[in-house]
Formats: structure tokens, sequence, C-alpha cells
């Protein structure tokens, strides 16, 4: 004998399956096609609203794609060299937080890859800043092995440009700016594919992360040093907004839940570089080797969990 089915809990489970097969339609209908977002390149590099949207409608296969078609149109965007290294730092930041996983490690080697050289040293350093060990509440070993994993995938990626040695290294610098333990250059270094390579890194290194110095680095490029307004840069780039955009490795946040975040608190004054490298960075009351940013917000670039 069929049991009856009382009409008001009938009644609650279609709603909930209504319910639920509407949130589908829904989210499929947010989803862009590639020949969609294709055709949103152009706007996203140079509107934030544009670029956040955007991503956020990216399915999750195609957004190495999309970081590295965005890198390639503000390449080729006619602007000064000041709104260029601001679209390659807010468009790094912005593809890197929307991204969750190994993709995240994917992104983060594609803009090593395709930011070209001279500009690197700026986006090195503004991704330095976010990659900060102290700022992500991270030990000596979550910081090496997370550093490590990236390494190995900007290894892997670089290896298919003209210049792997001067971009692995520049990887290798976003992670010691921020390290607390000097030994890691050494073990970062080491997972170079070879000795030769090996050798020009640690060359390379020690004036980099000292005085800032990135003239042998270009001249192995073989690209001229790039001459910015640094007023104009950090202007541009919005730093109490992008320091907010970095999700944590292990976690997507919504770009929506990380906009409007209060970093004004944060200092804007003193330049520490020569004027011809990088950007600014802040000093912090209390340094350790390499270390010379401050930031009073919570980490989300990476995971508190422990390494095993």
């Amino acid at each position: 004998m069929m049991k009856q089915v009382n009409p008001r809990v009938f009644l609650a489970m279609a709603m909930v399956l209504a319910i639920g097969n509407g949130i589908g339609f829904a989210a499929d209908a947010a989803a862009l096609t590639r020949a969609q977002w294709l055709k949103k390149i152009g706007a996203s590099v140079t509107s934030e609203a544009v670029l956040r949207e955007t991503l956020a409608q990216v399915a999750p296969d195609e957004k190495v794609e999309f970081a590295q078609r965005a890198l390639k149109a503000v390449t080729r965007m006619p602007a000064s060299p000041e709104e260029k290294a601001a679209a390659f730092v807010k468009t790094a930041v912005a593809c890197i937080a929307g991204v969750s996983g190994e993709t995240k490690y994917k992104v983060i080697a594609e803009v090593f890859a395709g930011v070209p050289i001279e500009y690197l040293p700026v986006v090195t350093e503004e991704l330095a800043k976010r990659f900060d060990q102290a700022y992500n509440k991270l030990s000596d070993e979550q910081y090496e092995k997370i550093a490590g994993d990236t390494l190995k995938v900007v290894i892997a990626r670089n290896a298919q440009t003209d210049t792997p040695s001067v971009r692995d290294t520049f990887a290798i610098l976003a992670f010691l700016r921020g390290a607390k333990n000097p030994a890691l250059q050494d073990k970062l270094v080491a997972l170079l594919p070879d000795e030769r390579m090996r050798g020009l890194a640690a060359s390379w290194l020690p004036p980099a992360l000292k005085d800032r110095k990135y003239d042998a680095m270009l001249a192995a490029a073989d690209v001229d040093t790039l001459v910015l307004s640094y007023t104009d840069v950090l202007r541009l780039v919005g730093h109490a907004n992008l320091d907010r955009l970095l999700a944590a490795m292990d976690s997507n946040i919504p770009l929506s839940q990380l906009i409007g975040s209060n970093l004004d608190t944060l200092p804007s004054n003193g330049f520490v570089q020569p004027v011809d490298y990088g950007i600014n960075r802040l000093p912090v009351p209390t340094g350790y080797q390499n270390q010379s940013c401050s930031c009073s917000e919570p980490p989300l670039f990476f995971p508190k969990k422990k390494v095993r």
C-alpha cells in the first residue's frame, strides 16, 4: 500500500526543487562563453569594474587564458609608461584573486611570463607586498612550501619564453622580498633547471634585494630601464583597494567581497629605492632581512594550515 504524502510536504519539496533549478539556471546564465569574454578583454584592462565583473563570469578552466590575453592587451595599450605599469599591476592582482587552487599558481606563472621585462620590477615589487610572509602569518616551512610550489609552475611556463633566467629570477625575488628566513634564497635558486641559470640568479638577486638594482637583469634581457613617476603609478594603481584583492590560496573569495575595504590608513610616503627602479616599499618598525613592507589587514593570499 502506497503511503500518502502530506500535500504541504509535497509542496515544500517542489518549491525546494524549483528554487534549486532556478539557481542552476541563473549560474549557467551568468557564465560567459569564450567568444563573449574575448570581446570584453579590451574593456577589462581599462576598467576595474569591467575586469571584476568579467572575471567573475569566466569559466574556471578558461581563467588562465583570460589572464594571458589580458596581459597581452595591456602590452598593446596606447598609454604612458605609468598608465601601463598600473594596468599591469591591477590586471595581475585581479587575475590572481579571481582563481583558486592550482589555477592560482598557473595565473602567477602567466604574470611572470607575460609582463614585458621592463615592467617586471614594478609588478614584482607590488606582488611582493602581497606575498609577504609576515603579512600572511606563515611559518618558514609554510612559506617555503608555497614559494617552491609556485616557482616550479613558473619555471615550467617560463621555459617557453625567450628570457627564462630573468623571468624566473623576478619570480624568486617576489617571494624573497618578504621572507624571514635568509636560507630560502638558496633553496629557491636550487630549483632552477641548470647550473648556468642558478649562477645568474645568484648574481642578480643580491643587488636587487639590497638596493633594488635590476641593471644586470634588464641588460640580460636586452631592455632599457623604465623611468617612471612613482607618484603617478601609485595614484593609478590605487593600492587601498588592491591590497585587499588577493584571495587565499585555497579559497576563492568573490571579488565583490574584496572591494571597498578600507586600507586608507596605510602610509603612502617613503620611497626607499633608486628613482629608476621598482615602486615604493613601506618601512616596518621592527624589520628583518629582506622585509620592507608592513600591512595591518588580515592575510588573503595564503592559507593558514599546517604543511605536512
